[in-house]
């Protein structure tokens, strides 16, 4: 019997199923995670950490 490349076993694409369903549960996490907690930059909270830091010195 000769195999061609357009054959997918049933185990195969049972397996590439779920990865594509749990990189999208990944990607959801992911997306909630950074509305929580932004990684934006935090000006003020840096320019008085710096402050702290000097008068520390």
């Amino acid at each position: 019997m000769k195999k061609t490349k357009n054959v997918v076993s049933l185990d195969e694409a049972r397996r590439l199923k779920g990865h594509v369903v749990k990189e999208e549960k990944l990607d959801a996490m992911a997306e909630r995670f950074e509305a929580a907690l932004p990684t934006k930059a935090t000006p003020i909270k840096d320019f008085l950490r710096k402050k702290k830091n000097k008068k520390k010195r």
